[in-house]
């Protein structure tokens, strides 16, 4: 399934982002900075398919990333939770004083089917 990934902004708390999906929704991303360890990746278009998080014990979508492994979209706020995954939320705003995505869940991402 295509998957477009466009940015917002990069802060020194995260990168916020946009999914747009085949449908024409949209959802908010957060992800780490584009430096460091685990650093986000590139903005484009991009396949997904049906995969599992492991730690969380649920289903989840792996982003195809040509030189990257394992970039999952899963349930997660601040990027600090994130290890180069890709938190998806319906609203932006602050969590424990820090910027987030908000309503992070798997039923956020029901349209994905």
């Amino acid at each position: 399934m295509p998957v477009t990934l466009q940015r917002i902004v990069e802060t020194s708390q995260g990168t916020l982002g946009q999914f747009s999906l085949e449908d024409n929704s949209t959802l908010y991303t957060m992800e780490r900075m584009s430096t460091g360890e685990h650093p986000r990746i590139p903005a484009g278009l991009y396949e997904m398919r049906l995969d599992t998080y492991h730690k969380g014990g649920y289903p989840a979508y792996q982003i195809i990333v040509p030189g990257r492994d394992r970039i999952l979209v899963h349930i997660a706020n601040l990027a600090s939770e994130l290890e180069g995954c890709i938190a998806p939320g319906k609203s932006l705003g602050y969590y424990l004083g820090k910027l987030a995505v908000l309503q992070s869940s798997w039923r956020s991402r029901s349209s994905w089917r």
